[in-house]
């Protein structure tokens, strides 16, 4: 038995290998803090080698008893390190390879294909794919910059960490911000936002359940400090060179001043063609919220059910925000919401309101996030000819999720779709001199809203039929903001910022306050009806999202031409030539490639 001598002398040994000096650990997550603390003269534990040390503890053990009993393996006064100098040596300066964030500084290498340890300051570094010298990293914990000098090579190979979509089974990592890997069977797992265990995926290509187990850790998205410390709105960014809004990137007016400025999924931005701006990037950008949900299975379409519907087999449900709620094993129902206990619209039985399946985020047939897109048109003239053109053709609103035309106080046909008559109202000059049409178009809201259409989108969009549209850059401007209570300012006047009438976007959120307290705005007749839905969603407490690059509009002097790469729309052209020669101009950048090519 040791005695109490020979637990001191392995407390000093394994203590020394252990011990390390404190830091700025809070900010940290542990696994990384236990990384950073250590040092080189200390590196057998994060070299991976604790059995080496638990065999020296045993060995100066050992070697103390059998010194005291005579049958030893040498005296116990000889040092321990003395019998064991390769293993010493070795563990001294062979330091296990870097994983995740942890620090790379010793190592100098890193697990995992397509990665270089990059330095940020003398005391960490970290396995990266890239890095920018000189400015924040915002998805690290802390906003100190990095100096990104290159320590040791760079491991062969591309980056094995997943996209949505792939099997991630063996990496066990996301390459996409707060995304995790989650296991459907021992054989599949996929990069997503969100998982419910026993569920399936409406997304994915059959009903078979998930288990969700994780694999690897989430990737982080945006630290806690960007929100204190980055620019936003007209602050200058040039200082910070961070943005606090997910998607954001700092862009150059020049060396003195910034803003901060949407970037879209395909890395266009919205100062692209901007006179008098650089443009050029300063710092990262912030990480968009990831994209949740996704394009609808077959299977999904013709199983799961929609909002107040059963689904105790199914498990899954159709529209925007919805879920399967169980009430009590072998009932539950499709609902945006649940509170478990007694529901009184239910004879105040209780419910438990577990979830059995995935949330659904809308009804996204073209590609997530789904929208539905609206247009007024008059019954005779040029709108009619642009949007049977339209029509026949699938664009525009054509190619949304769902779309829906309206005409005043009649009915007309273009192509085989017939509109949806609303009542009409009297349009006078504006304050502004333009259209006064409030009135006309509080009533086509109106039915907008019986419809129904919209609450199974994420976005609604209302649009001029003689802007030249394409929803898939829509998305990519409006997909950070999915499930937030936002509406797009996209122009800038004299008078005030405003969403403006050739392109107005909100989101299911914004639509549902108007639907319900509508009667709380003022609606003067001489207001244009974007500038009455830009202060009426002030009021209701909608959160402004400026984006003034999402539309290309003459009358708003953000037009620079059809061939920029950034817009959703571009407005006006009011003649059937005019508009194919924009959208062709349009199709042929390279960024509007995924677009359909169409015969003139």
């Amino acid at each position: 038995m040791a005695t109490t001598s020979d637990l001191e002398q392995s407390q000093l040994l394994t203590g020394a290998l252990n011990k390390a000096p404190a830091t700025d650990a809070q900010q940290m997550p542990l696994d990384v803090v236990r990384s950073r603390q250590r040092s080189p003269t200390t590196a057998l534990l994060a070299a991976g080698l604790s059995g080496a040390a638990l065999l020296l503890a045993g060995v100066a053990l050992a070697a103390t008893s059998s010194g005291r009993h005579g049958g030893g393996l040498r005296s116990a006064e000889e040092p321990v390190a003395a019998s064991m100098p390769g293993l010493i040596e070795e563990a001294a300066v062979t330091p296990k390879c870097a994983v995740g964030r942890s620090n790379c500084k010793d190592s100098q290498c890193c697990e995992g294909s397509g990665l270089q340890c990059y330095e940020q300051d003398g005391n960490y570094a970290q396995c990266r794919v890239s890095c920018l010298a000189g400015v924040p990293d915002p998805q690290h914990w802390d906003s100190k910059p990095w100096s990104c000098r290159e320590l040791g090579g760079r491991t062969a190979g591309e980056p094995a960490c997943g996209k949505p979509g792939k099997n991630c089974s063996e990496s066990q990592c996301c390459a996409d911000p707060g995304l995790q890997c989650f296991a459907k069977h021992a054989f599949w797992a996929t990069c997503k936002a969100d998982c419910v265990a026993g569920g399936p995926d409406i997304t994915d290509i059959d009903s078979t359940p998930w288990s969700c187990q994780k694999l690897g850790v989430r990737t982080p998205g945006a630290a806690d400090w960007v929100k204190e410390e980055c620019s936003s709105g007209w602050q200058n960014c040039i200082e910070t060179k961070c943005c606090k809004l997910p998607g954001e990137q700092c862009h150059k007016q020049n060396d003195f001043f910034g803003e901060c400025k949407p970037v879209d999924s395909l890395n266009l931005n919205s100062c692209n063609n901007t006179p008098g701006w650089s443009c050029e990037k300063l710092g990262l950008q912030t990480p968009a919220l990831p994209v949740k949900g996704g394009t609808i299975s077959p299977w999904a379409a013709q199983t799961c059910g929609r909002i107040d519907e059963e689904c105790t087999e199914s498990k899954c449900c159709l529209g925007m925000d919805v879920q399967c709620y169980e009430k009590a094993p072998g009932w539950a129902l499709c609902m945006q919401s649940c509170v478990s206990g007694p529901h009184a619209d239910d004879g105040n039985d209780t419910w438990s309101c577990t979830p059995l399946g995935p949330r659904s985020y809308g009804l996204p047939i073209q590609g997530p996030p789904s929208l539905f897109c609206f247009l007024v048109l008059r019954t005779v003239g040029y709108e009619v000819d642009l949007l049977t053109a339209q029509k026949a053709k699938g664009l525009g609103i054509f190619d949304c999720d769902d779309h829906m035309m309206l005409t005043a106080d009649a009915t007309i046909f273009i192509g085989d779709e017939q509109t949806v008559e609303f009542p009409g109202a009297p349009i006078v000059k504006s304050v502004d001199g333009t259209a006064g049409n409030t009135f006309l178009f509080v009533n086509a809201w109106k039915v907008i809203v019986r419809g129904h259409k919209w609450r199974e989108h994420s976005f609604t969009a209302k649009l001029d039929p003689d802007a030249v549209f394409f929803p898939e850059r829509l998305r990519w401007h409006v997909s950070a903001h999915q499930g937030e209570k936002v509406f797009v300012i996209n122009c800038y006047r004299s008078d005030g910022d405003t969403t403006y009438g050739a392109l107005e976007v909100f989101s299911l959120s914004a639509i549902q306050e108007w639907a319900v307290r509508a009667k709380e705005c003022r609606t003067p007749g001489d207001y244009g009806e974007d500038k009455y839905m830009t202060q009426c969603m002030d009021q209701l407490g909608v959160a402004r999202f400026r984006d003034e690059g999402v539309l290309g509009d003459k009358l708003c002097l953000t037009f620079t031409g059809c061939g920029a790469p950034g817009p959703a729309a571009f407005h006006p052209f009011k003649d059937l030539p005019a508009w194919e020669q924009c959208w062709h101009e349009a199709n042929s950048t390279a960024d509007a490639q995924v677009l359909p090519q169409v015969e003139g």
